[in-house]
């Protein structure tokens, strides 16, 4: 029985470490590659983590994310979102549309404002890391 944990913990941290690399960002532009300093990033956070408030991008123009993207590369200029957010005490989800620009070179995250105590997320934004 010993045997097993063993061998089990180890092939469970390479599983895990598998499903989390696969944890990236999509390119969501025409064309061909580009440099990241060409780019802009924007991302949310992983469908495989469960965090107080949690941002999972739908969408980015016409282009979807899949349950292992977590975020996107664009192009600089002006892009449309659609954000899922969670809030895990709740249980609520409320969905949002941006319309923001963005800049080669730069990270970018969506946040949420939850409002008092955290039970529903009355806003999303954009910002800058």
């Amino acid at each position: 029985m010993n045997y097993y944990r063993r061998a089990f913990l180890p092939a469970a941290v390479v599983g895990i470490g598998l499903t989390c690399a696969g944890c990236g960002s999509l390119p969501a532009y025409e064309g061909e590659h580009r440099e990241n300093r060409e780019l802009a990033q924007i991302v949310g956070d992983s469908h495989f983590v469960r965090l107080p408030v949690t941002i999972y991008i739908r969408s980015v123009d016409e282009t979807e994310l899949g349950l292992m993207d977590r975020g996107v590369f664009v192009l600089p200029g002006v892009h449309d979102l659609l954000i899922d957010c969670t809030v895990t005490e709740s249980q609520r989800t409320s969905r949002h549309h941006l319309h923001v620009e963005v800049d080669a070179g730069v990270k970018y995250r969506v946040v949420a404002d939850t409002g008092p105590g955290n039970r529903e997320c009355k806003d999303v934004q954009l910002v800058s890391l």
